[in-house]
C-alpha cells in the first residue's frame, strides 16, 4: 500500500511538472463554443459521480466491515466488485474532459491500468483465499470492474448506491483539491488568453458559487455529524 501511494505521488509530481512546462501541448485551448461547454459539463458530471462512488463504497465498507473480516457483497459492491477504483477512473477521465486534449486520456489509461490492475488482482487474491466459496459465488454474479445496471435493481443488492453525509469526511479533502485544481487551471488559461484586467471580474463569478457550494456541503455534513452523535 505504501509503495503504491509513493508511486502515485511520484506520478502526480511528474504530471504537475509536465503541466507547468508543456501546458500548451497538454491543455485544451478554451474556445467557449458549444462543444467545449458540453465537454466541461460532462467532465464535471463524471468527476462528481466518481467521487460519489468513492464516498458510497468507502463509507459502506467502513460501516459494514470495520475489521476487514467480512465479505461485502451488497450496496455499491453488488453493482461492481471494485467501485472505489472505478470511481477513481471516472474522476480522472472527468478532469481530462474539462482541461486536457483528448490524447491525454490514452496516457492516463495506461498509467491507471499499470497502478490499479495489479492492485485489484492482489486484493481479489486475498479475498479468494479468505472467503473461498463465498467470493467465488460473488464473482459469478458481480462484474469485476464495470458496473452492472441490472444488479442495481436486484433485491439482493441491499440499499444500492446509498449515501450518507458522514461518509464524505475522508473524501472531502480530495474533492476540494480536485475542484480547486480544475477551476485554478481554467482561470490560469483564461488569464493568459484575456489578461488579468479583462478577466478579474469573472474570477469573482467563479469563486462565489464555488464558495457557496462547499459551504452548503460543509454545513450539511456538520449537521449530519451532530445528529449522528446524538
Amino acid at each position: 500500500m505504501k509503495k503504491r501511494i509513493k508511486f502515485q505521488g511520484f506520478i502526480i509530481f511528474l504530471a504537475v511538472l509536465a503541466l507547468i512546462f508543456y501546458s500548451r501541448y497538454l491543455l485544451r485551448t478554451p474556445q467557449g463554443n458549444a462543444l467545449v461547454n458540453l465537454l466541461n459539463a460532462l467532465g464535471f458530471i463524471l468527476a462528481l459521480f466518481g467521487f460519489f462512488l468513492r464516498i458510497t463504497a468507502r463509507g459502506y465498507k467502513a460501516q459494514l466491515n470495520p475489521d476487514g473480516k467480512t465479505l461485502i457483497t451488497k450496496g455499491p459492491y453488488a453493482v461492481m466488485r471494485n467501485p472505489m477504483y472505478f470511481g477513481t477512473l471516472l474522476i480522472g477521465l472527468g478532469i481530462i474532459l474539462v482541461l486536457f486534449r483528448w490524447w491525454v486520456s490514452a496516457i492516463f489509461l495506461i498509467i491507471y491500468l499499470c497502478i490499479y490492475l495489479p492492485q485489484i488482482n492482489r486484493e481479489e487474491g486475498v479475498l479468494a483465499n479468505r472467503f473461498p466459496g463465498a467470493f467465488k459465488d460473488y464473482c459469478k454474479n458481480t462484474p469485476k470492474f464495470f458496473p452492472s445496471i441490472a444488479n442495481l435493481f436486484r433485491p439482493s443488492c441491499g440499499n444500492g448506491l446509498c449515501f450518507k453525509f458522514v461518509w464524505i469526511k475522508k473524501e472531502l479533502p480530495s474533492l476540494i483539491i480536485t475542484f480547486i485544481f480544475i477551476v485554478g487551471v481554467q482561470i490560469w488559461q483564461d488569464i493568459k488568453l484575456l489578461g488579468y484586467i479583462n478577466y478579474k471580474a469573472k474570477i469573482f463569478e467563479i469563486i462565489l458559487p464555488a464558495g457557496i457550494f462547499f459551504l452548503v456541503v460543509l454545513l450539511a455534513y456538520a449537521k449530519k455529524s451532530v445528529s449522528g452523535e446524538k
